[in-house]
């Protein structure tokens, strides 16, 4: 019988998304239960430390007292949904209260649901306000997954598989000035940046970068967008993360923290000059949901929450612990780790290879604490916690993070095979060739890494379920097991967790008659794609150390002759 755990993501991939419903099945991640500040717990109730806020959109924590309060309130009102048409006060004073948080500077907005959607409405009010159709970017941007956004991009694999996207996007790489003024021509509507490249790998600015570009678009008349979708609402210390280079935008995007972790909505800031669109041709611009009373209630929350100035102040005595303590640890580990990045409370450790990533990650979650990958560079392990994590969380969540990396560095220093979808053992035993594939032919699945049962005989059946297991519960999947004359072979019949899973183990005969050499191969495909190498950290890791507690266990019963009772 699956488990419920199985069921969901047998669900899930058959019926939502099969790439990422493998991904967290392998990476051993459970039913999510309910959620209290940093911690969530799953469906057996274990508590888990977030060291990473779900790309902003849980910077207050889960069930924030005080957004829960605003939506118990807001629905006691009886003012939930948007006539269009009568003067609603919850979307009109959260516009207010945004043109507030700039100083006056950017005293215009428009409410929305996503983060896409407000990136397409930034683009559609900078073509409008310039009469120009170009756009630049960075390469490594992420602003969302509309067409808009996906073209600000610009990356090949969503070009090969959406095309043709929108034209009149132009890439240069962030931090480079000279290639930014290249680009910058007569018909440049603006020029779109993260003030820190979230997705890309949190890449941060170099020193001056943001002014200079802020010149270069006054000087051209390009409009300066700024996609603080990550950054805002204090992430970087600062209500917006531009204050700190004493520069305003023409228009800026915010959205995930907004919401407070439950409800949609973002917004696009501007200045009076931009606005003019909405005056031209009103109708251009809409949004079914976008600016609902229950969110904007939830939104006026999330503003007044992170427009205090004592909770800005947490947040820079925050980052400063985060910043001290990663340094330190990329310094200590300098074979594990190439670089530390961060600014604020948003943070990065790239590693040199993308497998080390995904066991880290996997490790991670076994000390109960969750983080995850930048969506560009895999490398990078985000570390970017809830707002309003304690120290003594923060603390405890860094201690885990240095125990994985030692634990990390150990297993690489102890002799292991690279994290690879392959694992292969040539193994020498005193015992003859006869004897020992009797033993194997009695349990067939003495050496399968994979088989939660290691003594079950063999079982010729056709769409036998086979209970194998990753190192958590149990998983069951079809398994097909083979003997011919010297060789076990087991292979899972493609399904939603494995597209490809052999299990090969040959015994050759020693020189002479005299002893024997098991030569085992394991291999794998989840069907992930891009995120093979990330998954094979987790299961090369897996099997490396399954494989040699089996062979141990088999090496001592080829000794004895058999297998304990």
């Amino acid at each position: 019988m699956p488990t419920r755990r199985q069921e969901l993501a047998q669900l899930k991939a058959a019926h939502n998304h099969p790439v990422y419903s493998v991904m967290s099945y392998v990476m051993g991640c459970g039913v999510q239960g309910r959620g209290t500040g940093s911690h969530v717990v799953d469906e057996h109730g274990r508590a888990f430390l977030a060291l990473f806020d779900q790309y902003g959109n849980q910077s207050f924590g889960y069930n924030h007292q005080r957004v829960v309060a605003a939506l118990v309130d807001q629905i006691d009102t009886g003012r939930l949904n948007s006539t269009k048409i009568m003067f609603e006060e919850e979307s009109i004073r959260l516009t207010e209260r945004l043109a507030a948080v700039t100083g006056g500077r950017l005293p215009f907005s428009y409410l929305a649901n996503s983060g896409g959607e407000t990136i397409d409405n930034a683009l559609k009010l900078a073509r409008a306000a310039t009469g120009r159709k170009e756009f630049v970017s960075a390469v490594d941007c992420f602003h969302g997954k509309t067409f808009g956004a996906l073209s600000a991009a610009g990356r090949p694999e969503h070009a090969s598989l959406f095309a043709p996207l929108l034209d009149g996007f132009h890439q240069v790489p962030f931090n480079d000035l000279d290639a930014l003024a290249r680009a910058i021509g007569p018909d440049t509507a603006a020029v779109i940046l993260e003030p820190v490249q979230a997705e890309g790998g949190v890449i941060t600015p170099a020193a001056g970068y943001l002014e200079e570009v802020r010149r270069l678009c006054t000087e051209t008349g390009a409009l300066l967008v700024l996609d603080e979708m990550q950054t805002a609402f204090g992430r970087c210390g600062t209500f917006f993360a531009f204050e700190q280079f004493g520069i305003t935008p023409d228009l800026v995007c915010v959205g995930k923290a907004f919401g407070g972790g439950v409800l949609p909505i973002s917004a696009v800031l501007g200045t009076a000059e931009v606005w003019h669109a909405l005056r031209a041709l009103p109708s251009t611009f809409g949004s079914s949901l976008g600016g609902n009373p229950l969110s904007c209630r939830v939104g006026l929350e999330t503003l007044a929450l992170a427009s205090d100035e004592g909770f800005l102040a947490g947040v820079r005595d925050k980052a400063l612990l985060l910043d001290g303590e990663l340094d330190a640890l990329a310094k200590e580990f300098p074979e594990l780790v190439r670089e530390h990045r961060g600014l604020g409370m948003m943070h990065g450790l790239e590693f040199h290879e993308e497998s080390l990533g995904g066991l880290v990650l996997r490790l991670l979650y076994e000390g109960g604490v969750t983080s995850t990958y930048s969506l560009y560079n895999p490398r990078v392990l985000r570390v970017q916690p809830p707002m309003v994590i304690s120290d003594e969380d923060l603390r405890q969540g860094i201690s885990v993070l240095a125990s994985v990396l030692r634990t990390v560095d150990g297993f690489r220093r102890g002799g292991a095979e690279p994290l690879r979808a392959a694992v292969t053992r040539s193994v020498a035993l005193n015992a003859s060739a006869e004897q020992v594939l009797h033993l194997l032919k009695a349990r067939p699945r003495a050496l399968d890494p994979f088989a939660a049962d290691h003594d079950v005989p063999f079982v010729d059946r056709p769409g036998y379920r086979f209970r194998g297991t990753l190192g958590d519960d149990a998983v069951e999947w079809t398994d097909t097991l083979e003997l011919s004359e010297d060789t076990v072979y087991a292979h899972a019949e493609p399904c939603w967790l494995w597209r490809r899973l052999d299990r090969t183990t040959t015994v050759r005969p020693g020189p002479g008659g005299t002893g024997c050499t098991l030569d085992i191969a394991i291999g794998w495909d989840c069907g992930t794609g891009p995120y093979e190498e990330l998954l094979a950290g987790r299961i090369s890791y897996f099997v490396q150390q399954r494989i040699a507690d089996l062979i141990g266990r088999f090496t001592s019963a080829a000794d004895r002759g058999s297998f304990p009772c």
